[in-house]
């Protein structure tokens, strides 16, 4: 799975997760455009990778800031040329609790980030992959979208919506040779998850791969280490029609 001549923009890239992800494409042979809110773990993780031969540069970004986010998409292409690759890291999970505790204002800034800003990476990264024919985004998911745990409805529903964006994505742009894919990494240990048993560095073959897919590869689905979990309801069900 060569990413060799590949563009690749992988958001909270700071840390865990993300900082995997983007050492991962970057000895794949991808350019890594690292973007998170911290510079300084930024400077830590692109000198892991320029250590080992990597190619990477460093974006200061906030992706709730959407401006920011256009602003930095438009200059990795002006840069490079191009951006093929997206992986939609970026996450949060700021509101645990159960509904009658966590209020409104807590309960959207989790979606801010998590929904809203995926959305706005992917309506900036959009018409440069779509001019250019070709471009893999990789939504970063979760189990909780399905396991919806007792206080933990924040998170779980952004994530669900995650794989609803990712789904209708798909369909909307597929046939230009852009594949939109979600994956769940695991139960990984980071700073948001300390008490997860894997470590970061177990994503980074579901994410390679997605990043790699053929023309014919699978677009609008949802895996976990390269295996196909469900991503919404029954889709061949027709809720159009019919009692409710």
């Amino acid at each position: 799975m060569e990413l060799e001549g590949k563009v690749a923009l992988v958001t909270g890239a700071s840390r865990g997760i993300g900082a995997a992800i983007a050492a991962g494409y970057a000895e794949a042979g991808a350019h890594v455009a690292l973007a998170a809110r911290a510079t300084g773990r930024l400077e830590a993780v692109a000198e892991q990778i320029r250590a080992k031969g990597g190619a990477c540069s460093i974006h200061l970004l906030d992706v709730t800031e959407h401006t920011a986010v256009v602003r930095t998409i438009d200059t990795i292409v002006a840069e490079h040329g191009r951006l093929d690759i997206l992986c939609n890291n970026a996450g949060v999970s700021t509101a645990p609790g159960n509904a009658v505790d966590v209020p409104p204002e807590r309960f959207a800034g989790v979606f801010a980030v998590n929904v809203i800003g995926l959305y706005a990476c992917c309506h900036a990264a959009l018409p440069h992959m779509l001019d250019k024919g070709y471009g893999r985004i990789v939504n970063i998911g979760s189990g909780s979208a399905f396991m919806c745990k007792p206080g933990s409805s924040a998170y779980s529903s952004s994530k669900a919506a995650v794989n609803a964006i990712t789904v209708a994505l798909a369909g909307e742009v597929g046939a230009a040779d852009v594949l939109v894919n979600a994956m769940s990494p695991g139960y990984i240990r980071s700073d948001m998850n300390p008490a997860g048993t894997d470590e970061p560095e177990e994503s980074v073959p579901t994410a390679l791969w997605l990043a790699a897919l053929p023309a014919d590869g699978p677009t609008g689905r949802f895996f976990r280490f390269m295996g196909e979990l469900p991503i919404l309801p029954d889709t061949a069900m027709d809720f159009t029609s019919g009692p409710a």
